[in-house]
């Protein structure tokens, strides 16, 4: 069975939904419901139940939130593209504390000069902070976009440790 629960964070409350196999999405809990409902539905294909999640997935999104180290969780991102999931699998070997161009990503995924492809992964992200997108940046300088907002990735890099001068 897919479910959801919101998990309060220091960047706010948190929707965030699994299946047996781990964490599937996490989204804003002030998104209306009926639009995380459907969003969920045209990902996964199904629409989860609200309820209690494993106490694992709660405090990896807490930590996460907060810029630190996590335990290993499991995901579940079978709904998306064998591209989204190599790069969402690279992009999870990005250590704390580092960061990495679109372009670089695009090569450990596999696929050399589809960083605009990375960049819309990113985007499109639906496990943010636990596959960390705000580790991206762009090669031209900066820490670029950022679906929750630029402060906000710009506060995540600085809580992790990374030097923001240096981008």
């Amino acid at each position: 069975m897919h479910r959801y629960s919101d998990v309060d964070t220091e960047v706010g409350k948190l929707r965030v939904a699994c299946s047996p196999k781990g964490i599937t999405m996490i989204a804003s809990a002030n998104e209306n419901l009926d639009a995380f409902m459907n969003n969920y539905q045209r990902l996964a294909g199904l629409r989860p139940q609200k309820g209690r999640i494993p106490e694992a997935f709660r405090r990896a999104v807490i930590a996460a939130a907060q810029g630190k180290a996590f335990e290993t969780i499991s995901f579940d991102l079978s709904y998306l593209s064998d591209f989204q999931r190599r790069v969402l699998n690279a992009l999870r070997r990005v250590p704390r504390g580092k960061t990495q161009t679109y372009g670089d990503l695009a090569r450990k995924a596999g696929r050399p000069g589809a960083a605009r492809a990375v960049g819309t992964v990113m985007a499109q992200n639906p496990v943010p902070f636990l596959i960390p997108c705000h580790r991206v940046v762009p090669a031209s300088g900066g820490v670029g976009q950022y679906g929750w907002g630029s402060s906000l990735k710009r506060e995540l890099l600085k809580r992790e440790g990374v030097d923001l001068s240096r981008l």
